[in-house]
C-alpha cells in the first residue's frame, strides 16, 4: 500500500503523506486500486500539456525546479510544471540546499501510472484498450 498511496510532501522536510481518500476507499471496498485518480482528471491539464509540448518523459525520474515553481499562478504553456505540480500530480521528493533546487516527482505509483495511463491516449495513437493491457 505505501507505494500506492504515500508520498504527498508539502515542503521540502516534510513527512510524507498518505491519499487519504484512496486509503478510506480500500479499506472500504477491501480491494487495491486506484482511487484518486479515478475522481476526475482536468482536461484542462490535458490540454495545457498539448499546447505545452513538454516532454513528459522528463517527469518520469523527475525534474529540478527552482523556488519559483510553487508560487507560479500565472497558467504558462512553455512552463506546465506549477500546474502539474498545484493539481497534485507531482510532489517534492528532494530538495538540494546549495543550489536552492527542488526535485518534483510523482508521489506515488498510483498518481505515476494514473498520469501514464490518462494521457497516453491523447499523445499517440494508442487506445484506451491498448494501454489497459
Amino acid at each position: 500500500m505505501t507505494v500506492s498511496y504515500d508520498g504527498y510532501h508539502f515542503c521540502e522536510f516534510a513527512e510524507g503523506m498518505f491519499n487519504p481518500f484512496s486509503v478510506l476507499n480500500t479499506l472500504k471496498s477491501g480491494e487495491f486500486t486506484y482511487y484518486w485518480f479515478a475522481t476526475g482528471t482536468s482536461t484542462y491539464l490535458v490540454e495545457l500539456l498539448k499546447e505545452s509540448d513538454y516532454d513528459l518523459r522528463l517527469l518520469i525520474d523527475g525534474v529540478q525546479v527552482g523556488a519559483r515553481a510553487f508560487s507560479e499562478y500565472r497558467v504558462d504553456v512553455r512552463n506546465p510544471l506549477p500546474m502539474i505540480y498545484q493539481s497534485g500530480y507531482l510532489t517534492i521528493k528532494d530538495y538540494d540546499n546549495t543550489f536552492e533546487l527542488y526535485t518534483l516527482g510523482f508521489p506515488n505509483d498510483e498518481v505515476r501510472y494514473g498520469f501514464q495511463e490518462f494521457l497516453i491516449p491523447f499523445y499517440t495513437d494508442v487506445t484506451d484498450d491498448e494501454v489497459e493491457e
